[in-house]
């Protein structure tokens, strides 16, 4: 006996997936693993039953933006929602930041403008009704260090990621 899902079933069982690799930067140093990375992460994610794996490559800001809109959409209500980001980040004054290809960063204070924050993503993925994935491949060095002029407010863009402890949707 074979009884189809009604919508609200299939969409609790909905498994959705968002990968980027950034590597084509055209102010940082360029990465050569992001392309090859996200394929083999959408291989394993196809292969563990996610019925939508979006590919995102080497994305600029506003792109970078629209992938998290659409994938908010996707993952609204979803079982498991994952995203995964190869390309670099960096933690800035206590908060951490993805960095798009076309990000200058010629001040700490540019942050805002031209990177996303790692607490967009967390909320990206807060939308699954069950599971929420954020897997980080991230180069951790801030490749704008060198020419990056810092503001007063700034304790640190040298260093890796601040820590980030999990949460639960309570």
């Amino acid at each position: 006996l074979c009884l189809p899902l009604d919508t609200a079933q299939a969409q609790s069982r909905k498994r959705v997936a968002l990968l980027i690799g950034n590597g084509a930067y055209a102010s940082a140093t360029t990465l050569g693993n992001p392309r090859n990375d996200v394929r083999l992460v959408a291989e394993a994610a196809q292969k563990a039953g996610f019925q939508t794996v979006t590919i995102r490559q080497d994305l600029g800001m506003g792109p970078f933006q629209q992938a998290l809109r659409d994938f908010r959409a996707l993952a609204d209500g979803a079982q498991v929602a994952m995203v995964y980001y190869a390309g670099h980040g960096m933690e800035g004054n206590g908060r951490n930041w993805l960095i798009p290809v076309d990000a200058d960063l010629k001040t700490d204070l540019d942050l805002a403008n031209e990177a996303v924050s790692l607490k967009t993503l967390m909320q990206s993925v807060s939308r699954a009704a069950g599971l929420g994935i954020m897997i980080l491949d991230a180069c951790r060095d801030n490749p704008f260090a060198v020419k990056m002029a810092r503001s007063k407010l700034t304790r640190s863009v040298d260093r890796g990621f601040a820590r980030v402890e999990p949460t639960t949707n309570v």
